[in-house]
């Protein structure tokens, strides 16, 4: 600890991508700080952090829509997992996922 304090700006940097790192890893990535070679705690930028909240609340709302289906003694088609994967992984946006559902069952 008494270290990452003696270089908590070079910490700083590192984590906002502002310096590349001597070790190779890469810029903007988080940093583990601890003693011992145990990690304690973790070191990332503002916009890392609202990355991983938006992910977990993604993750939640999915996981909710599906207890929920399932609650009502109905399984979700295989296209209705697949996008449901879709925006829990980020890779779409609610809306656009209740749309391509939407156009799928009224073909």
């Amino acid at each position: 600890m008494r270290e990452f304090r003696a270089g908590l700006a070079s910490v700083l940097a590192h984590v906002t991508g502002k310096v590349s790192s001597e070790r190779g890893s890469e810029q903007g990535s988080a940093v583990f700080v601890g003693a011992h070679r145990r990690p304690e705690v973790v070191v990332m930028s503002v916009e890392q952090y609202e990355a991983l909240v938006r992910a977990a609340a993604r993750r939640e709302a999915v996981a909710e829509a599906l207890a929920s289906v399932r609650a009502e003694g109905l399984e979700p088609t295989l296209d209705g997992l697949d996008v449901l994967e879709g925006i829990a992984s980020g890779r779409m946006e609610q809306d656009e996922g209740i749309a391509a559902l939407r156009a799928r069952h009224q073909q």
